[in-house]
């Protein structure tokens, strides 16, 4: 009741500054409901009670001084989010803004270069909500140059972690003080975080002040850019690393190229003992400091998400290569419209590792666990996937898609599938096949179609998947299967019937269907969702 009260309170504030002059306020609306009906077809849970639900409500009042908070209701949550099981005030702040200083006091959501030591943010589709809360302080003390300063704890659910963190970030855009002429640009960045927590533990001497350091560099000309960035953490011992001693380290590079009508990107990247949290004794998504991105294509189809990649943090060596052209218009490869193509390729290796001189076992709690040389891939493969994609615009109103994607996940290292019959996790090695149509009668009035088949020989083997989806103008109606025809159990279905409104920034979806157990991932970042069936509603509005 304190909570709401705190709510209320702050939305009679804002209305009052906002009605005697000319300033205003924001707003986010986010709720999600879902029904659970018994399924042995699929393995779906009744689930008591049966609807499930969760609130998210945002204010802001914005002016040069910002006022927020969030308001989050977790009861009966979804599955998956249980532990947010309550409700209250999850997000507060006031934030100052003028002249050359920014000055945030409460919860607030940041990022050092690419995140590779820093980043807090927040996901609700995935549960995550690692913001900081405290203060932090940003400052240009001259054109060119900006300085971040901050000092909190983070998020854990409805509590705050134990461990503390602090942090300093600076970028330095050369061009602004050198080389203002050329036509190329040069920036420069560093940033430190130390995380601070008390050494509790009964069997090892713990460090309670750990340190990390990053810098990074972006160059420009023309077309071309280079982006880099590498990360050193002092030792770290924790849940995730089984309690060692080696020091932490990761680098980030990625090239690029761009013309009309040409792209080229090509990314590499090598973890080693690189999980930072605020709590050594965190799992899964809790108290995360850093954010080790995954470096393969961000799938968006159904079949093409059920064997996703997790980013490994106890090491990972791996790279991505991405091409982009389009075939000029007029010619005969391109047609009328042209026709887009795009390759793209990553893999992702484990590191090669070798026992410390102090240890017969690679990896054992209290030692400094292993050694590692910094180019060299480790015995096993960890994810490699081959993406094809053809765009055609056939006339007017009428375009279609053609994708090929070769998928290899070592299950047997990532362990993010379900076990054979045998009890084992397998490699999977998959073929999908992609055809997507869009046919347009009239500016927002579209009929897309998809059809879509996985297939393989390992875990649940083959799937088909069909779709049908019309948008016309504010509504949008879709009806979708997916088969598992492959299955050594029993083929299964998992059929979904969908339809909404969308008016400008509000947005309502109905959905009734079966949902598939599996993984969703963003980014290497995943939650396991269970198997359901029943209806679900999501709603979304700003203003």
């Amino acid at each position: 009741m304190k909570n709401f009260h705190f709510l209320i309170l702050n939305f009679l504030i804002i209305y009052n500054l906002s009605s005697q002059s000319n300033l205003f306020f924001l707003g986010d609306l986010q709720i999600n409901a879902q029904t659970f009906q018994e399924d042995l077809s699929i393995g779906a849970e009744k689930r008591d009670p049966n609807i499930k639900s969760q609130l998210n409500f945002s204010l802001n009042y914005k002016n040069y001084l910002k006022v927020g908070t969030r308001l989050e209701f977790y009861r009966n949550p979804i599955p998956g989010f249980e532990e947010y099981e309550g409700e209250g005030i999850a997000y507060k702040f006031i934030r100052f803004q003028k002249w050359n200083i920014d000055i945030t006091l409460g919860n607030f959501y940041d990022q050092f270069g690419s995140g590779i030591l820093l980043r807090s943010y927040y996901d609700p589709n995935l549960g995550v909500d690692n913001s900081i809360y405290g203060a932090r302080i940003k400052y240009k003390p001259s054109t060119g140059i900006d300085i971040t300063g901050l000092i909190g704890k983070q998020r854990n659910y409805w509590e705050l972690g134990e461990g503390q963190i602090k942090g300093f970030d600076t970028q330095i855009y050369i061009n602004d003080y050198l080389f203002k002429k050329s036509k190329t640009s040069i920036s420069l960045g560093g940033s430190f975080v130390t995380k601070s927590q008390q050494d509790n533990d009964p069997f090892f001497i713990l460090p309670e002040n750990v340190g990390a350091w990053s810098g990074r560099m972006n160059i420009s000309r023309g077309g071309w850019a280079f982006e880099s960035e590498y990360a050193y953490k002092i030792n770290d011992p924790s849940f995730t690393n089984n309690y060692i001693y080696k020091n932490g380290n990761s680098i980030i590079m990625s090239g690029s190229y761009s013309q009309k009508g040409l792209g080229l990107v090509l990314s590499g990247k090598r973890v080693d003992n690189m999980n930072f949290r605020s709590d050594r004794d965190a799992t899964l998504q809790q108290l995360n400091i850093n954010f080790l991105t995954s470096l393969n294509k961000q799938q968006s189809y159904s079949l093409a998400t059920i064997y996703p990649y997790v980013t490994q943090p106890n090491g990972e060596l791996g790279m991505q290569f991405d091409i982009f052209y389009k075939i000029p218009k007029k010619s005969k490869l391109g047609g009328k419209y042209g026709t887009e193509l795009n390759l793209n390729f990553s893999n992702c290796y484990t590191l090669y590792k070798n026992n410390p001189e102090d240890s017969d076992i690679i990896g054992q709690p209290g030692t400094l666990g292993y050694r590692s040389r910094f180019l060299d891939f480790g015995d096993e493969k960890l994810f490699q996937e081959l993406n094809l994609i053809i765009k055609k615009k056939v006339n007017k109103k009428f375009k279609l898609q053609t994708t090929y994607i070769n998928v290899f996940n070592n299950d047997k290292v990532l362990k993010a599938q379900k076990l054979t019959e045998d009890g084992e996790h397998e490699k999977i090695f998959a073929n999908i096949f992609i055809l997507e149509t869009e046919y347009k009668f009239k500016p927002r009035y579209t009929i897309k179609s998809e059809l879509q088949h996985l297939q393989t020989k390992q875990h649940l083997g083959n799937w088909g998947m069909g779709l049908i989806e019309a948008n016309l103008k504010n509504i949008f109606f879709s009806i979708q299967d997916l088969y598992n025809y492959g299955n050594p159990t029993s083929p299964t279905h998992y059929y979904s019937v969908t339809t909404g409104f969308i008016k400008n920034s509000h947005r309502v979806e109905l959905r009734y269907g079966k949902v598939r157990a599996g993984l969703f991932c963003v980014g290497g970042i995943c939650r396991e969702v269970p198997a359901s069936n029943g209806f679900s509603i999501n709603i979304t509005s700003s203003f």
